[in-house]
């Protein structure tokens, strides 16, 4: 797939820093608030919006490592191909967030031909390979 990256958040990645910045780069984002409504967000399963994400043929970007761990979500992921790319550390800002994946940006940009299932964790040096536990 071809063109600007396409990306869909979840609600750990924050809905204005990381996708406004992202956008101003030129790629797209939707955020989960964008896609099912702040209240319906807060309750949507995993499995569902990871489904969604596939079907619109984009990649996601979550701060939960343990994504490629549980088995609901590891099934998910692996059911529906997803691409996955985990912010190395849920305890970072918006800003630090964005400066990694913006330091990565032409890896990730490779990511959006690549078919999936796949778990990558973007570190603050580099993007390394998530094993993902399924089955």
């Amino acid at each position: 797939m071809s063109g600007p990256a396409r990306f869909f958040t979840d609600r750990g990645v924050g809905s204005r820093i990381v996708p406004e910045g992202l956008r101003s780069i030129g790629w797209r984002v939707v955020t989960m608030d964008e896609r099912y409504g702040r209240d319906v967000s807060q309750s949507i399963p995993d499995t569902q919006w990871i489904a969604d994400a596939c079907t619109q043929g984009e990649l996601i970007l979550t701060k939960d490592r343990a994504v490629s761990k549980r088995s609901l979500e590891a099934e998910a992921i692996a059911v529906n191909a997803a691409r996955v790319l985990v912010v190395g550390s849920a305890n970072i800002t918006g800003q630090e967030t964005l400066a990694r994946i913006l330091q990565h940006r032409e890896r990730i940009q490779a990511l959006m031909n690549a078919t999936g299932p796949f778990v990558f964790s973007i570190g603050r040096d580099r993007i390394d390979t998530v094993r993902l536990r399924y089955p």
